[in-house]
């Protein structure tokens, strides 16, 4: 569902053409309810009979410990940039979740040992059973942590801040984000429109008029090469707003994205 808020988006980005913004809508459209109808049509299935966590469970290879995950190569180039500025801790909402903690009041004010702000210093967890205490042998982090690879503290942290501090950067990392995706999303529908002009337009034009099957292929292989679903269906959300690709084609290619993904 929350992907499917990033093709809507994306198709905002051709607000100054009325007649590109409308096919793009349509586009991203077909996205949404792909997803929205696969939740409303699936969800309840996995609720009732558990089917989906049978069938993965049986998936699931032996070497795969518990709590492993795998990290696309996009997130590992992107992530040590983000960390820089800001890194959440998801630890908060684990143990807001499971009944460890009642609210964030138990994670302020942030604390430091020795006012070093570090992982080492700040974010590294007391070992309990061996008596080890908040202040004293450890420190504490609320709602945004350090790098425990790289061992350093994002910009927006600060040693002693409130839950307050923290909001108001979570606030501000918002606002810039949303303009640096607009931004990035204009730039995006810019260069589109000047590199496909001619030659380029009907050619890609011919490659996806083809067979829906094949069309699915074709989604799936351009997904497994950049990892990430949305990425692909949102580059193809402009070149449907675009004219460049037909929105009948945005179906199976949407559907062999989601293929590609899995």
């Amino acid at each position: 569902i929350g992907t499917s808020i990033t093709n809507t988006i994306v198709s905002m980005g051709q607000m100054g053409d009325g007649a590109q913004l409308e096919r793009a809508f349509a586009g991203a459209t077909v996205h949404d309810l792909f997803n929205l109808l696969s939740v409303a049509i699936l969800f309840p299935l996995e609720v009732i009979s558990h089917y989906l966590y049978h069938l993965t469970n049986a998936m699931l290879p032996d070497s795969v410990g518990d709590g492993e995950k795998w990290e696309g190569p996009i997130k590992k180039i992107v992530s040590p940039f983000a960390g820089r500025v800001l890194k959440a801790n998801k630890d908060v909402i684990k143990d807001i979740a499971t009944g460890k903690v009642e609210n964030c009041d138990a994670y302020y004010p942030v604390l430091c040992l020795d006012g070093i702000e570090d992982y080492k210093h700040c974010a590294s967890k007391c070992d309990k059973d061996a008596g080890e205490e908040v202040g004293v042998d450890c420190g504490r982090v609320g709602l945004i942590t350090c790098d425990k690879d790289s061992g350093e503290c994002p910009g927006f942290f600060q040693n002693g801040a409130s839950l307050n501090d923290d909001y108001i950067s979570g606030g501000v990392c918002l606002v810039l984000s949303l303009f640096l995706l607009f931004v990035c999303l204009m730039a995006l529908v810019n260069v589109l429109q000047r590199g496909l002009a001619g030659m380029s337009t009907r050619i890609i034009y011919k490659a996806t008029n083809v067979n829906g099957l094949i069309g699915i292929v074709i989604g799936a292989a351009i997904t497994i090469l950049v990892q990430s679903s949305s990425i692909t269906t949102s580059v193809l959300t402009p070149f449907v707003g675009l004219g460049v690709i037909q929105l009948e084609q945005m179906l199976p290619l949407t559907l062999g994205a989601n293929i590609g993904t899995t």
